[in-house]
């Protein structure tokens, strides 16, 4: 195949962010879904050989990992809570051998990480020199993160995109929270004081396409709004902009008794984290504040 566009190779194409990034990213760049094995969901793995046959290339320009299992997709079992974590860290594992097997290899590789790294930080506001949490979500990030390691030391300009809550009435939390808070059901979880560190789907596909842009950027970068909110805030902002009541407060037990593990994990957790490397860079956010977002998208 001859195309004069930069190749680009992604993983979890057909998921929230994989579609909206193909669709923005296909007017500059040759967009390639690689498909995953479904022999083993412990050790995934993709047809990346496979494709630069078919495209009768050495290697791609850039690689885009998105692939994991979703993590609120199910309850949390110990079977399923293995299943998030071999399909993050074994799956990198495999794609970063794979790239690194061949003589021709990408100059960028743009992997998926989350703001779970940080934990529940209370009081602290995280940039990307904050140190890991210790919990799962923490441990997973962390080693999700590690497993690029080989790909910078082979010369590879590697960014782990640390995603916040990403916002898209197309998926993800956002389409899952609608039809309880247009019934009149929502209300804020807990305390209410936990900060969400969001990012609204445009501006995950603009940083992306920044980062691509930025060869200076290496490294972890936070992909948040500057402006976490409160989960009161959140509530508040998301009734009012579906002009919708919002008065059915969950205390803390009854989260951990409908959600399990996920409410201490996510629902609950606490973590102001700032786009400190992106800010720097002169990354201007599309939706920075979670207010206007929501009257501008419902």
């Amino acid at each position: 195949m001859k195309t004069t566009k930069p190749i680009v190779f992604i993983t979890g194409q057909s998921g929230m962010v994989g579609t909206a990034l193909t669709e923005f990213l296909s007017n500059k760049y040759h967009v390639h879904g690689l498909e995953r094995s479904k022999s083993s969901a412990k050790n995934p793995s993709w047809n990346y050989r496979q494709s630069l046959e078919k495209l009768g290339i050495d290697a791609p320009d850039i690689v885009i990992h998105l692939a994991g299992a979703g993590i609120a997709d199910k309850r949390w079992n110990a079977n399923y809570k293995q299943v998030i974590y071999d399909s993050r860290i074994n799956g990198t594992q495999w794609l970063v051998d794979e790239v690194l097997i061949h003589e021709q290899k990408p100059k960028l590789f743009l992997s998926a990480s989350a703001i779970g790294f940080y934990g529940h930080r209370p009081g602290e506001v995280l940039t990307e020199s904050a140190e890991a949490g210790t919990n799962f979500v923490a441990k997973i990030s962390k080693n999700w993160e590690k497993a690029t390691t080989p790909l910078s030391q082979a010369g590879i300009r590697t960014v782990n995109m640390r995603f916040g809550m990403v916002l898209s009435q197309n998926g993800g939390a956002l389409k899952e929270m609608l039809l309880p808070f247009k019934l009149g059901l929502g209300g804020r979880m807990g305390d209410g004081q936990q900060k969400y560190s969001w990012v609204a789907i445009e501006d995950v596909v603009h940083a992306t396409h920044f980062l691509i842009n930025n060869s200076n950027i290496d490294g972890v970068v936070n992909i948040t709004s500057p402006h976490a909110v409160s989960n009161s805030e959140y509530t508040r902002y998301l009734a009012k902009a579906l002009n919708r009541p919002a008065f059915f407060h969950m205390p803390k037990p009854v989260v951990r008794l409908a959600f399990g593990e996920v409410a201490d994990e996510l629902l609950l957790a606490n973590a102001e984290v700032k786009p400190e490397k992106l800010v720097a860079a002169g990354y201007t956010f599309k939706q920075p504040q979670l207010k206007a977002f929501f009257e501008e998208i419902l």
